[in-house]
């Protein structure tokens, strides 16, 4: 199976249109390319030819003929934008009059190029080489080939790491294993950044520079970064960058631990966002529009907004209107988009995605719904006031001097999939997921939640223009007389799913750029015999809800002075009026109930005692104490 160039080609004209495509069929064998199959769509009508843009992922370049007499500018100029609407990265080739051309190129910013069409019909061939060209340039992945070249060479390796290319595994009776289990390329790939070629990655030089510039303009954002020890360390990073010691920012209060830890390191001073919970399913949806706008009016002089762009539900809030908010204030935006780095790649998603909100800074763990391998992430930068220098010190910190050469290697091949077919992908999978709800409708006991179940219940999604991603499957298994425990290991013998994450009446399942429907199909037909009963479990009616209410945040000083000061452990009944000292995250439903600097009351320490009694983990607690700032009791601090 070879990469598809397939060329929609637009003329109004039956007979200039079959002399175009004749022409350029004809063409496409002088330019020799076994490594790419090329073909062509005809289409005479815009209407037709925006259907087979949402309908064919592999079409990869669009010549148009503008006929200025028949139809006029603004016609042509709404079809590229209607066009872009659904393939952002879809390049748009046009074909007209030579005396015409400077004025229909100011018609459109979308233009790729234009050509004369008397031209192309006797000399295709220039227009047939710049699409081929252009495409090349968008499929290339600088680092990757020049890495997979250099591995084929088989240099002596006198170098680290110390296994010498796998030597060491392989002749050894005791490890070589190890070396049959992976195979040769992960060793002879596993190389020192000795290798000069190849480029720095805490410096951005060579094919790792070049790399990171294509995923820039994949992803439409000015400069575009590889981490290679996760999003949680990505979003250290941006924090470190940004905050100083005192410094205000605005957070939502369930934002990833990774942020948390940020805070802490920045020694900055946090503003939380109230976080929504429904006790009944046990998530949470994003903060109000009008508590974070609350908060940034109170709290002018923040110098940072950091959100969650999708939960891990799949909630969505409407960030165009927060980071418009946030800018009119002199605020920066950070989203941790860790669950959503797909988002920019169809029309159905691309509104609630973060890089299209302008967001100035956004994470992608690359590694979790798209192509890249685990601890694979992705930094954007779009802040007009970026300090470039001062972020390689801030990256230096955290970045390894021996970055793993494979994780650097995905992150390039992830964003030339997602550029090459990122829609065709989705759109099976929403596709796939739209036949999963429709034949699900018909159990009795199970149900898919979906865009009026969270209307109804979260007050404000409807008011916040608050969105669901499709691909983040949330199950209600509520009425199933099984244990959870129960349903888990079912679904593990049956179609071996591992949950990705539940809650007393819940099961989240991901369907990311891996999924097919095939596997779909499988989980239905599992969850189809749990709702039946013909199952072999034994019943249980115990229910668990948690607890209505979340108790507020109330700092006692700058959480940082709490984490590093001296401490003690105390259980925790006997922690009330005492000053937090770590973070205390229940599971489910994740958020955050203590952080360092906070001042504890009763009200934590029975939501903490309900949360135990229903077995649930407690991270933060340790054989039931947490720590705490040593003899310091709220009336003593220094707030």
């Amino acid at each position: 199976m070879l990469p598809l160039l397939r060329i929609l080609l637009i003329e109004q004209d039956p007979a200039t249109l079959k002399e175009l495509s004749t022409n350029l069929e004809k063409t496409i064998p002088n330019f020799e390319r076994s490594d790419v199959d090329i073909d062509i769509i005809e289409c005479i009508e815009l209407k037709q030819a925006l259907k087979y843009v949402e309908e064919d992922g592999d079409i990869q370049a669009v010549v148009l003929s503008w006929d200025v007499l028949n139809n006029g500018e603004r016609t042509y100029s709404r079809f590229i934008e209607q066009l872009k609407g659904i393939r952002l990265e879809l390049p748009v080739y046009v074909i007209g009059d030579d005396t015409k051309g400077l004025e229909i190129v100011n018609e459109s910013e979308e233009i790729e190029s234009f050509f004369f069409k008397d031209e192309v019909i006797s000399d295709p061939e220039a227009i047939l080489g710049y699409m081929i060209n252009d495409f090349d340039d968008r499929s290339e992945t600088p680092f990757w080939t020049a890495y997979r070249r250099y591995v084929g060479e088989s240099n002596d390796s006198w170098h680290t790491p110390g296994h010498s290319g796998g030597a060491s595994f392989r002749n050894s009776p005791y490890i070589k294993d190890f070396y049959q289990f992976y195979g040769r390329n992960v060793f002879v790939g596993d190389l020192s950044v000795s290798v000069d070629s190849l480029g720095s990655l805490s410096d951005s030089t060579n094919t790792i520079g070049r790399s990171q510039e294509s995923a820039a303009a994949t992803f439409e954002v000015k400069h575009t970064y590889f981490v290679t020890n996760g999003s949680s360390t990505s979003n250290k990073i941006i924090l470190q960058t940004l905050l100083r010691k005192g410094d205000k920012v605005i957070i939502d209060r369930n934002c990833h631990k990774s942020v948390h830890y940020g805070i802490l390191q920045s020694a900055s001073l946090p503003i939380y966002l109230s976080s929504i919970l429904n006790p009944k399913y046990g998530i949470f949806a994003p903060p109000s529009l009008a508590d974070i706008k609350q908060a940034i009016e109170q709290n002018s002089d923040a110098k940072l907004l950091v959100l969650t762009g999708c939960t891990y539900d799949g909630l969505l809030s409407d960030l165009k209107q927060v980071v418009e908010f946030a800018h009119q204030h002199g605020i920066k935006v950070f989203i941790d988009e860790a669950w959503f780095a797909y988002s920019l790649f169809h029309p159905s998603l691309r509104h609630y995605s973060a890089i299209n909100a302008g967001a100035d800074y956004v994470t992608h763990s690359a590694h979790k719904v798209v192509s890249a391998f685990s601890q694979a992430s992705y930094i954007h930068v779009n802040d007009p006031d970026f300090d470039a220098d001062f972020f390689r010190e801030i990256y230096s910190i955290y970045a390894s001097t021996s970055p793993k050469y494979q994780l650097i290697a995905s992150l390039d091949v992830c964003q030339k999939q997602l550029e090459m077919e990122g829609y065709k992908l989705l759109n099976a999978l929403l596709n796939h997921v739209a036949e999963f709800k429709q034949q699900m409708a018909s159990l009795k006991h199970i149900k898919v939640l979906d865009k009026q179940d969270f209307m109804d219940i979260f007050p404000h999604f409807s008011g916040d223009n608050m969105g669901h991603d499709p691909l983040k499957i949330l199950i209600d298994i509520s009425e199933l007389p099984y244990s959870l425990k129960d349903i888990h290991k079912f679904l593990l013998d049956e179609i071996g799913l591992e949950i990705e994450k539940y809650t007393h009446s819940t099961i989240l399942v991901l369907l990311t750029l891996g999924g097919t429907r095939s596997k779909i199909i499988r989980l239905y037909n599992a969850l189809k015999k749990l709702d039946s009963g013909k199952v072999k479990l034994a019943t249980s009616m115990r229910r668990t809800r948690l607890p209505e209410n979340l108790p507020a945040i109330d700092l006692a000083c700058i959480p940082s002075d709490a984490f590093y000061g001296e401490r003690e452990s105390v259980p925790i009944s006997k922690s009330n009026n005492r000053i937090c000292a770590g973070l205390v995250t229940p599971y489910p439903p994740g958020i955050p109930l203590l952080v360092p600097g906070q001042h504890i009351t009763n009200e934590h320490i029975e939501y903490l005692k309900e949360l135990a009694g229903q077995g649930l983990t407690i991270q933060g607690s340790f054989d039931g104490e947490i720590y705490v700032l040593k003899g310091k009791v709220k009336s003593q601090t220094y707030v």
